[in-house]
């Protein structure tokens, strides 16, 4: 096709009006909602001419993507100093899992809402205004539960990612794909990078003020980023089938009983998660009731996607079209659930590990942890270039998940005295992470046709945000009874073997788990060798408990670089085809024609 071709009106199964070059007269639809057809690029040979317009348009979406992570990467970095300031420890938790709470069970009614009313522009810069006020709510908290509360509003923001992923997919070639994830993904680490240092310098400064003016960073971020949105992105009208209908028959077309049924089994079960092992036992009334009525409606619900409708949040297009299109769409569901599994693994107990072990100060902590988000950084455009270049993600997907849960693996060896082997193995692991999340997405959006993009990214980040909570509880669930049997019985041994007296041994084990230096020093009969020897078998408990994590993640991490070679070819699809472009788009080589 020339890209001075003649354009008709087409009305596809994906209720959108799109452009196709096709010869002959204009087709009369009854689904034909306008005479002005939505823009699309489908001159597939061509490399098309993108302006001004479609840049800024991606900066505004880098900018999401870095307030996103940073948001998400910055609380938990200093989580025990805002526990201990708020006075509740036991429901520190909850500060940085009300994010992927809201993300799990709010990002599909975004996405869905955003097809059915063409309103992606209106959603972002709305849940970006709502995070916004969340973040001015945090720096006065006076208790937890206000933090919590201000929190869940910035998820609404978070719960946008789905539509940060779709937007630069598909404003450019489908070609491309796998390098504007990679692009977005440099925003990505830059927040996780900057959040954490941020936080850390400002909590190291003040313990009580520095967390909270990391929110106030942060609202101004927020504001940046719905300024940014409202002035950059730009997208036309698109029409679709649905433009007859009033606003409420609209509202019917969403799938409200799926939504009602996952929010309610998904809310509860992540509660129920997060309640067990810490608030209450997990033999609780309050735990398993919990999560039993939780898993009871998530049962329910996919009993319902599955049989009682076809276009619901799991829309039965997603797993049609054979092993290139169906198949690759699960088995990259699976992969980013594994994903999940792997990445919380290192996020959340590798700062366990290093406070544990190596480091207390709140800034060098996060110091430490930059290695894994630098190397992630650096590496994710080399796999998405290569990916776009050989128009296959399968290698570059293997050979990432192998560095990161190589990474893992080496984790889950580190002692007491291996300081820099654990900032080594952390960057490693970084290195592999450079892949997985870009070409996963890029895989998704690539196998699925583009009026469920937004739906089956956001099931993806959905899956990705379960797996987040489910592992980090049973991680969290393990390795408390790890710890629970390992340190009383080290410090024992320990101690006995350096001269304690047995009559001492419970009293020193009790004042040395707790940190009471006091304590430890008028234990009858304890003397600087003793308190030595129990100091280091307290470290090697802490080491051979906190492993567990990571031994727990390493096998998901083999299944995944297996799984990597069942993805179909997606070369035939990564084209220069742009299914939602800004701008009425030429191909470059007609330009240099005409011109």
């Amino acid at each position: 096709m020339s890209s001075g071709g003649t354009v008709q009106e087409k009305a596809n199964n994906n209720d959108t009006v799109h452009h196709e070059h096709v010869g002959g007269d204009d087709m009369k639809s009854e689904f034909v909602p306008s005479l002005n057809a939505n823009l699309v690029y489908d001159n597939d040979e061509e490399e098309p001419e993108i302006h001004a317009r479609t840049y800024l348009a991606l900066v505004a979406m880098f900018t999401l993507n870095l307030v996103q992570v940073l948001a998400l990467q910055g609380p938990p970095a200093v989580l025990s100093y805002i526990g201990k300031d708020l006075n509740n420890p036991v429901r520190q938790t909850w500060v940085p899992n009300a994010l992927s709470l809201v993300q799990a069970v709010v990002a599909p009614v975004i996405c869905s809402a955003s097809d059915t009313f063409q309103a992606r522009k209106s959603l972002l810069v709305g849940c970006s205004v709502i995070s916004f006020i969340g973040a001015a709510i945090a720096p006065g908290s006076n208790d937890i539960y206000r933090l919590i509360v201000a929190q869940i509003l910035v998820g609404f923001g978070f719960a946008t990612v789905p539509l940060a992923y779709c937007v630069p997919s598909e404003i450019l070639p489908k070609k491309w794909r796998p390098m504007v994830q990679a692009g977005m993904n440099v925003a990505a680490a830059l927040g996780a990078c900057a959040g954490p240092l941020i936080v850390g310098a400002l909590t190291r400064a003040n313990s009580h003020t520095g967390w909270r003016n990391f929110y106030w960073i942060q609202m101004a971020l927020w504001g940046i980023t719905a300024l940014g949105i409202f002035l950059g992105y730009r997208p036309p009208k698109r029409h679709t089938r649905l433009d007859h209908l009033s606003f409420m028959q609209k509202i019917g077309r969403l799938d409200l009983p799926g939504f009602a049924l996952l929010t309610a089994g998904l809310t509860l079960f992540l509660i129920g998660l997060n309640l067990g092992g810490g608030i209450f036992a997990w033999k609780a009334v309050q735990t398993l009731s919990t999560l039993i009525i939780g898993i009871a409606l998530l049962i329910a619900f996919g009993i319902y996607e599955w049989l009682f409708t076809k276009t619901g949040i799991m829309h039965h297009d997603l797993f049609v079209g054979g092993k290139d299109a169906g198949r690759t769409f699960c088995i990259c569901v699976g992969l980013i659930f594994i994903e999940g599994i792997l990445l919380f693994s290192y996020v959340i107990f590798y700062p366990v590990l290093t406070t544990s072990l190596f480091e207390t100060d709140a800034f060098l902590l996060t110091a430490r942890e930059q290695p894994f988000w630098v190397a992630a950084g650096l590496s994710t455009v080399p796999y998405g270039y290569v990916s776009t270049k050989l128009r296959n993600i399968k290698g570059p997907l293997f050979v990432g998940f192998l560095l990161l849960t190589a990474g893992i693996v080496g984790l889950a060896t580190i002692e007491p005295s291996q300081s820099t082997n654990a900032v080594i193995f952390s960057g490693l692991a970084g290195l592999g992470f450079g892949a997985p999340l870009v070409l996963i997405i890029a895989g998704v959006q690539l196998s699925t046709p583009h009026h469920l993009i937004a739906t089956a990214t956001a099931v993806t980040t959905s899956f990705r945000a379960v797996a987040a909570t489910v592992s980090t509880a049973i991680y969290a669930a393990a390795l408390s009874n790890r710890l629970a049997s390992y340190i009383p019985s080290y410090i024992a041994a320990g101690a006995r073997s350096a001269g304690l007296p047995k009559s001492s041994v419970m009293e020193f084990i009790e004042a040395l788990a707790s940190d009471n230096a006091t304590a430890v020093a008028h234990v009858p009969g304890v003397n600087p060798v003793i308190i030595a020897a129990g100091i280091a078998a307290l470290k090697q408990a802490l080491a051979d408990g906190t492993r567990v994590v990571f031994l727990i993640a390493a096998p998901f991490g083999a299944v995944a670089c297996i799984a990597c070679f069942f993805i179909g070819d997606l070369r035939k699809v990564m084209n220069y085809h742009v299914d939602a472009p800004l701008e009425d788009l030429h191909a470059k080589h007609h330009h240099a024609v005409t011109a």
